[in-house]
């Protein structure tokens, strides 16, 4: 029989068309990315994931969420906010917190305590083993929020290796190697399920030498010695202005500690804030785009466990805000509580904008509101 040449060189020619029509499409479509831009900088700590939780957060009207998600969580421990917040077109941060449970992710067996707090370890980079376990937990974190977290942040106040970044490492330059290796998983791991997503290190709101204890480290010499190790990554900076040394009062204003040269001043906080901007529009701290890191205040509290407490913790934050909403290389302001916890309260650290119901089993249920709410609530 005759075969109809023609015919097949036609059908080799259309074959070998959509084949390269195929990579055509496939080189020209970016890959996955997701950023929700926040149309303003308000934002708090979410509480809960109840109905009552979620609404409370559209009712305040802010434009940015904050939780923290530990290691010995499930990892889908905050779906139903994220869902909430995507549909929403509110901007969620998510800070990942590494607790004791969470097996080789723990670099030692050695207690870890904090103020009024159970405290929280560094991640294990300590050994092969360790580092591939945080591998895969970031990598399996990242891709399970890819399309809803579009920040995060790794650890806690990372400057305070004896209480939130406990390895059993308390030299300096030892401990910004550890720290480094860690936040460089997590970054890669982020950066590969979503590429728009920005990655942050947080710092409690201690700036110079204070007095503090060997394992306490003044950012002003830790961020740097993080530049140093990390100046090839677009990192950001998460600021913990809060008042004071230990938060037992709104003002901020005539706090010691604070002065107006980044030479002298113990603390930075919402008194002084600028300093922290100033401070990353140096040459050297710039980002590898030559741009200034982005920057957000991710915790701060003004308490109302004191006299005349409602009144002075509404004043505070509104004069926070303000101040947080004026400066342009700030992109987030998050108060630290939506609701009072106990464990807070008991420290006279009574963060929140309401009160807790205590007529509930779960800790943190929306209770009254305090002036506070109405306040910030206002505010824009």
């Amino acid at each position: 029989m005759k075969k109809n040449r023609s015919g097949m060189n036609s059908v080799r020619h259309i074959s070998c068309m959509f084949l390269a029509l195929s990579l055509v499409f496939h080189l020209s479509v970016p890959a996955f990315a997701f950023y929700q831009q926040p149309a303003g900088k308000k934002g708090i700590l979410n509480s809960g994931q109840t109905e009552a939780h979620l609404q409370d957060l559209s009712d305040l009207g802010v434009n940015q969420v904050i939780c923290n998600i530990a290691t010995d969580q499930g990892i889908n421990a905050y779906s139903q906010l994220a869902s909430y917040c995507k549909s929403h077109e509110m901007t969620l941060t998510m800070i990942v917190i590494n607790r004791a449970g969470a097996g080789e992710l723990v670099p030692t067996t050695e207690a870890v305590s904090g103020i009024g707090a159970p405290g929280t370890y560094g991640f294990n980079v300590l050994t092969d083993s360790g580092k591939a376990a945080v591998r895969s937990y970031a990598a399996r974190l990242a891709d399970f929020y890819k399309d809803s977290v579009s920040n995060w942040i790794i650890g806690n106040e990372v400057n305070d290796a004896v209480s939130w970044d406990f390895n059993g490492i308390t030299d300096m330059s030892a401990h910004a190697d550890t720290y480094a290796d860690a936040f460089r998983i997590f970054y890669e791991e982020i950066k590969k399920a979503n590429p728009d997503a920005r990655v942050f290190i947080p710092f409690d709101n201690r700036w110079q030498a204070g007095g503090w204890a060997e394992g306490h480290y003044p950012a002003a010499k830790y961020l740097p010695m993080l530049n140093d190790r990390l100046k090839d990554l677009d990192y950001g900076v998460a600021w913990h202005a809060y008042p004071g040394q230990y938060q037992q009062r709104p003002e901020f204003k005539d706090d010691i500690g604070t002065t107006e040269d980044l030479s002298t001043s113990m603390l930075i906080n919402m008194n002084n804030i600028h300093l922290i901007s100033d401070f990353l529009q140096k040459p050297e701290m710039l980002s590898p785009a030559g741009t200034v890191r982005h920057l957000i205040l991710s915790e701060q509290g003004f308490t109302s466990a004191v006299e005349n407490g409602e009144a002075r913790q509404a004043a505070a934050i509104q004069e926070a805000f303000e101040i947080a909403n004026a400066n342009p290389y700030i992109e987030g302001f998050y108060l630290t509580r939506q609701v009072d916890a106990a464990s807070q309260v008991a420290i006279n650290c009574a963060f929140g904008l309401r009160y807790r119901d205590e007529s509930q089993a779960i800790d943190e249920m929306p209770g009254a509101k305090k002036q506070a709410w109405s306040v910030y609530q206002g505010l824009h």
